[in-house]
């Protein structure tokens, strides 16, 4: 066999593996995979889907779609939480007869692209359940919808497995009671429909700026309800998906030098310790955050995402410098203020490593301690400590950050 016969052969071994990947599926931690555009990708449930059919709305598909759904997740929840099933039914139908659907990488299909079937005794068992609908259910479902999708916005969740994100957990105990919240069925219910609504449109309904959204989607959301003041008041509250860590430095920092003892605390020099970047690009994400959102690409939220994951090769170095001299000072001061932070992950351990990496610096941070609980043990107060003890040509972290906190006021206002 010559060598171009070879690297034919071999070629063609290649690609008719590659094929047989595109068949194959996989299972990790009871969630599906299969092999698509060269790699595994999760694939939702697809017996979760809802169907529609918008050109013959008369016949219910959506309606009769999520009964089904619902009576898949356990047939008791008809019994056990009929509000919650009404609320789901209720969704489904007017998704569909608005067009409020999502259609890229969707849990909505065509009926005509399913392999949905029903019988007439099923329509007329789900229609007939869907006649109990009440404006009231309408209105949870619209609110939960709002609710899901500030999830996304900020963790890349639309609802946590035990509805850990406040927004939901807070609305389905006042909508459905304790019982519902603590009710896996419900979850999975939940957890079903609230996939169903398009993101962008909801997004757009929240105030995010500077979506990708056409004018079409826009007209069909303009008969969506507003959302409740307390959850549009909380849309620029946290930082997208995928930010956080920039979100938690600078969060850090403003504790630090609000500390009562921050004019004191030396603030390290060099390059490496330059705080402008982390606030220049903390006003960025907080000026367009759908940009830096970690779904923004895939799911065409944007004209013109940034890549996380080049950003986070840029600045991995700064951010955990900045990460290490917040622990240190958090640990070192006792910072009362900050005790709750050092319970994230994102903060480096106090521990001899990380001690003896910054050891100059520590041993600054000790002996101004020092000084000032000598004051202290002499009965002086924190305001005659501090001008006892402050130094103007020191670098310190209040100091450091109001110059920053001036340069970029805008953001604290």
């Amino acid at each position: 066999m010559s060598t171009a016969d070879a690297l034919i052969a071999v070629a063609s071994t290649i690609l008719s593996r590659a094929e047989g990947l595109s068949k194959v599926e996989i299972n990790k931690k009871g969630r599906k995979f299969k092999y698509i555009n060269d790699a595994f990708q999760r694939v939702q449930e697809e017996d979760k889907h809802l169907i529609i059919h918008p050109s013959d709305l008369e016949e219910g598909l959506s309606t009769i779609s999520a009964y089904v759904i619902l009576q898949s997740i356990d047939e008791s929840l008809f019994e056990k939480f009929p509000d919650v099933c009404l609320t789901v039914v209720g969704a489904a139908g007017q998704i569909e007869k608005n067009g409020w659907y999502e259609e890229e990488h969707s849990s909505v299909i065509p009926y005509k692209q399913s392999k949905f079937t029903y019988t007439a005794e099923l329509r007329k068992e789900a229609m007939e359940f869907a006649k109990s609908v009440t404006e009231k259910h309408l209105h949870q479902a619209q609110v939960l919808l709002y609710c899901a999708k500030l999830s996304f916005l900020h963790t890349d969740h639309h609802i946590g497995n035990k509805l850990d994100d406040p927004y939901s957990r807070e609305y389905v105990e006042e909508f459905f009671g304790e019982d519902a919240v603590q009710s896996a069925e419900v979850i999975s219910a939940l957890k079903s429909f609230v996939h169903w609504a398009n993101i962008k449109g909801i997004l757009w309904k929240l105030k995010v700026p500077n979506l990708d959204i056409d004018e079409a989607l826009k007209k069909k959301f303009s008969s969506y309800p507003d959302p409740p003041a307390d959850l549009l008041e909380v849309v620029n509250k946290r930082y997208p998906s995928g930010t956080s860590k920039y979100s938690l430095i600078r969060k850090s920092l403003d504790i630090l030098a609000d500390y009562t003892y921050s004019k004191l605390i030396p603030f390290p020099e060099g390059p490496e310790y330059d705080l402008h970047w982390i606030f220049d690009l903390c006003h960025k994400i907080e000026s367009d955050p759908i940009k830096y959102h970690l779904r923004a690409s895939s799911k065409r939220l944007c004209s013109n995402p940034v890549n996380l994951n080049d950003l986070s090769k840029d600045h991995k170095s700064q951010v955990q410098t900045l990460l290490s001299v917040v622990s240190l000072v958090l640990n070192v001061f006792r910072v009362e203020e900050g005790e709750a932070l050092l319970s994230n992950s994102k903060i480096p351990q106090f521990c001899d490593e990380l001690i003896d990496e910054y050891e100059d610096y520590y041993q600054k941070l000790v002996d101004v301690l020092t000084k000032i609980d000598e004051y202290i043990e002499k009965g002086w107060g924190p305001d005659d400590i501090v001008l006892r003890l402050y130094n103007s040509n020191t670098r310190n972290i209040h100091d450091e950050v109001n110059r920053m906190r001036d340069a970029f006021a805008e953001d604290y206002e």
